[in-house]
């Protein structure tokens, strides 16, 4: 299961792990306090970002302004995926080097209100080929607060066509180097497509603001 997935209905999982459905429900409440699961009344329980999700999220408060949180967030993300860059060369498998290709595919059509999941995704879908449990958790911690921070500047539309372009280009070097086993150069890649999306963010908040929106950039 992964991140947005939908657990089995509460009879089906009784039923699986041999257990009554009291024990399901009160396993339901500890996910929830722990921040790893969301129930949705009329749909079901959905499996979130993990705790790592709310380590992060106070930031949003006490952070100066939304530039400089974004530059913490690069300089943090640079520390962490560069190593996992490397690491999914020298490590990653057949099926998990496949999965990146499908995930890069994914991110290269994706639409506006997809663009920063799936290119985030195709980020997670690294640390899985990396085999490292604690950077791996240290990126998705990141993750939640990053796309806020990124929220809503899919209305800069032409600093956004070339910043669509930079990152697909980024993600293909990337992803060249892991399918030839190459850390070295995967993470020279990694530390490159990182420091373009730093250096396209002012743009994209300009023409965010630009087309009405309400950046806090200051």
């Amino acid at each position: 299961l992964r991140t947005g997935d939908r657990l089995p209905p509460e009879r089906e999982l009784a039923e699986r792990l041999g257990v009554g459905r009291s024990s399901i429900r009160e396993a339901v409440q500890a996910l929830q306090m722990m921040g790893m699961a969301e129930v949705r009344h009329g749909t079901g329980v959905f499996l979130t970002g993990g705790p790592g999700r709310w380590l992060l999220e106070p930031l949003k408060w006490t952070s100066d302004s939304r530039m400089r949180l974004f530059k913490d967030l690069i300089e943090a993300r640079l520390s962490v995926e560069v190593t996992l860059a490397q690491l999914a060369a020298q490590r990653a498998t057949e099926g998990e080097v496949a999965a990146l290709r499908a995930a890069a595919d994914r991110r290269a059509v994706a639409t506006s209100g997809q663009y920063l999941e799936s290119g985030f995704a195709f980020h997670q879908s690294i640390a899985e080929a990396a085999h490292n449990q604690v950077l791996a958790f240290m990126l998705g911690a990141a993750k939640h607060l990053y796309l806020d921070v990124l929220a809503g500047l899919e209305q800069a539309r032409e600093p956004l066509e070339a910043f669509r372009r930079s990152q697909h280009a980024g993600h293909r070097r990337i992803l060249r180097a892991i399918e030839r086993h190459d850390p070295r150069t995967a993470g020279r890649a990694m530390r490159e497509h990182l420091a373009e999306i730093q250096a396209y963010y002012p743009a994209l908040v300009a023409g965010h603001e630009a087309g009405g929106g309400a950046a806090r950039t200051s």
